[in-house]
């Protein structure tokens, strides 16, 4: 059931991009809206994809895709927590970036997505440097 929703947003996104995924985004989304409407997903989506990824796994380390299989639910939640995890924040960051001119307001030099900075607050010129509109470091010196 987790794995229909992290592949319905995954595939989702990659259909954008190749046909290949396309298909697969159909049939997440159909397990997903199925899910939702509190019915059983009946394409068998979920245990398709969890063969295929056991199957590609057991070809490089059989004791890790041993290990997969038998705990595939939880391992399915984690990502899934993760992925949401995941959203929030870079929702708050774009939130921040929108409202502030900055993703993060306690301190905007760690942010390298900050348009409104002066390019001589993004780098660093000796101890001296106020910056300023009309500020233009070279060589570690503040010229004005």
């Amino acid at each position: 059931m987790v794995l229909c929703i992290i592949a319905f947003f995954v595939f989702a996104v990659l259909g954008i991009f190749s046909a290949k995924y396309r298909a697969y985004a159909r049939e997440s989304f159909s397990c997903v809206f199925r899910m939702v409407t509190l019915r059983p997903c009946d394409t068998g989506f979920d245990q398709k994809l969890k063969m295929n990824i056991i199957s590609n796994m057991f070809n490089h380390s059989p004791r890790v895709a041993n290990y997969t299989y038998r705990h595939f639910k939880a391992l399915s939640w984690v990502f899934a927590v993760l992925m949401l995890v995941s959203l929030v924040y870079s929702a708050y960051g774009l939130y921040n970036l929108a409202v502030h001119g900055t993703c993060d307001p306690a301190n905007p030099q760690n942010c390298v997505f900050t348009p409104a900075a002066p390019e001589c607050a993004k780098t660093s010129c000796g101890p001296n440097c106020t910056c300023g509109v009309d500020c233009n470091c070279t060589d570690g010196e503040c010229l004005k």
